[in-house]
């Protein structure tokens, strides 16, 4: 059965800058790389994992 990864992570300060939908861009981009890592990363608050 498949499952799902639910990510709640803080962001850095400097992304107050940036406009929401420009992270979430770019956040999501990174993650279709083969390696991704999380630009804006600051600190992870939850992992969850279920089934789908």
């Amino acid at each position: 059965m498949p499952k799902k990864a639910i990510i709640v992570i803080f962001l850095v300060e400097e992304s107050y800058e940036k406009s929401n939908r420009e992270i979430e861009k770019e956040i999501f981009e990174e993650l279709l790389k083969g390696l991704p890592k999380i630009p804006w990363y600051k600190k992870v608050e939850k992992v969850t994992v279920t089934e789908v």
